[in-house]
């Protein structure tokens, strides 16, 4: 197999991808020929936020790391500040969300 290559603007945003998907995010398997986790770019502009969601039904576990900007991701209702060079994970038991700074925040989350 060869590697893969995609710029990550040309992949449309799709909420309609996984149930706990926001407007924001660009599912980057299908293009890039990955199946075993799920990879994407969440780029939420101010004030905006992904959907609350946890993964006990299926035991994945998310990590997010902050590419661009800040926000909040909140976990059970307990928020941490998050920026830039920042990276989070988040067991599959725990309800989670990430709502973006006054300036907007881009991250890339891995789920597996």
């Amino acid at each position: 197999m060869t590697a893969s290559v995609v710029h990550i603007a040309s992949v449309p945003t799709d909420a309609s991808q996984h149930p706990a998907a926001s407007p924001y995010d660009r599912r980057l398997n299908g293009p890039l020929g990955i199946g075993r986790f799920g990879l994407y770019e969440v780029a939420l502009p101010a004030g905006a936020a992904t959907v609350p969601h946890d993964h006990r039904a299926d035991g994945d576990e998310d990590a997010y790391v902050v590419v661009r900007g800040s926000g909040r991701l909140v976990v059970d209702g307990v928020e941490t500040e998050l920026s830039a060079g920042d990276a989070a994970g988040v067991p599959p038991e725990h309800e989670r969300w990430f709502r973006a700074g006054p300036d907007g925040c881009t991250l890339i989350a891995v789920c597996a």
